[in-house]
């Protein structure tokens, strides 16, 4: 097929569509020689949604739709969505509906929303019915979208009015969902972008609730979390929060590569910092403290005052002069020297900076 270089794809069997994500976010395209197991190309409703959500975030096309062939599922051609598009745009005859099919787009920026987790309401909220039901409403609609990210589902419409409470099964039940079956584990990009649509429907109190419920149900889930509270692509908090401040500070690093929003950019620097004076970079990570500084005051001047004592406090306790770390401290914690007694404890978990 002239319009394909089939030299530059890379082949993999349908058991192995995890492994294509990788290869099509560096902008290549993966040729997918067999149908996963249970797979069903039969059923319109299903396919190529499923297989192609499996990868997440691209675009499929059959191959026999690109060379004018007998129509055959298999092999099936996946790659970021422009590339598939132009193959499809110059193939004669065009390929039959719905090719080229194109995944859900992947949100990634959720900052508009961080007020419901910058916030100190975080009480468990219960829910009264007429039928005389309470339920701890948020915390279960949580629990169970973890269990289905976990068990590779995706609900596909999570908004709050989806979910509903069932006296026959005594809790909350999923209401109307699109729902996208997996043949492998989700993203984290892919699972924030499914609890979106609830977001807008949440209080403070709410997410703390459906946080709770979803990791409880799904710890790996955190991923997810990081990645709507953090914008976290790469893994980095994870990292930090097992302590591999070395690896914490490559994956910053390669976010960094293709960040482009400013404030969110002065937040991962921030984190460098604290990984940094973890590694023993005391100076190298006082100097990106400074740089953090000027770069906050342009681009999140409302949090420049917080991250900045944030950050000299923290370096001045990982360096042991913890009276110099509480004086820091003391103009954003009202008890500073307890602050800096338990961040010093033997396996304290330091706090990520979030803005």
């Amino acid at each position: 097929m002239d319009m394909v270089d089939m030299a530059d794809m890379m082949e993999i069997d349908g058991e192995d569509l995890c492994r294509a994500r990788d290869v099509i976010r560096r902008g290549r395209t993966v040729l997918v020689r067999t149908p996963p197991a249970g797979d069903e190309p039969s059923r319109p409703w299903r396919w190529p949604r499923n297989v192609a959500e499996s990868i997440g975030d691209c675009a499929v096309v059959p191959l026999s739709a690109l060379t004018g062939s007998d129509f055959q599922p298999y092999p099936l051609i996946a790659g970021p969505a422009e590339t598939i598009l132009f193959l499809c745009a110059s193939a004669d005859p065009l390929p039959p509906e719905p090719f080229p099919y194109k995944t859900a787009a992947l949100r990634t920026n959720y900052r508009e929303f961080r007020g419901l987790w910058l916030s100190s309401e975080r009480s468990p909220v219960l829910k009264f019915f007429e039928d005389g039901q309470v339920v701890r409403y948020f915390y279960e609609i949580g629990t169970l979208l973890g269990r289905m990210h976990s068990d590779n589902f995706l609900h596909g419409d999570a908004h709050i009015g989806n979910w509903g409470v069932s006296t026959q099964q005594g809790g909350v039940v999923i209401g109307d969902n699109n729902l996208a079956v997996l043949f492998c584990s989700p993203s984290p990009a892919q699972c924030a972008t499914d609890i979106y649509p609830l977001l807008r429907g949440l209080e403070p109190a709410d997410w703390w609730d459906f946080r709770r419920g979803y990791v409880t149900a799904w710890p790996a889930g955190q991923r997810s979390i990081d990645q709507i509270q953090l914008s976290d692509s790469t893994g980095w908090a994870t990292a930090f929060r097992s302590r591999d401040f070395a690896g914490c500070i490559d994956l910053v690093d390669l976010q960094l590569e293709s960040e482009t929003d400013e404030a969110l950019r002065v937040m991962l620097l921030a984190n460098r910092v604290l990984a940094m004076g973890c590694c023993g970079r005391h100076e190298e990570a006082a100097r990106l403290s400074a740089r953090c500084t000027e770069l906050s005051a342009v681009h999140s001047p409302h949090a420049t005052r917080n991250v900045t004592a944030l950050l000299k406090g923290i370096l001045l306790m990982l360096q042991g002069d913890h009276p110099a770390a509480a004086h820091a401290l003391g103009g954003i914690f009202p008890r500073p020297e307890q602050v800096v007694l338990r961040l010093s404890a033997k396996d304290a978990q330091l706090p990520l900076i979030n803005l």
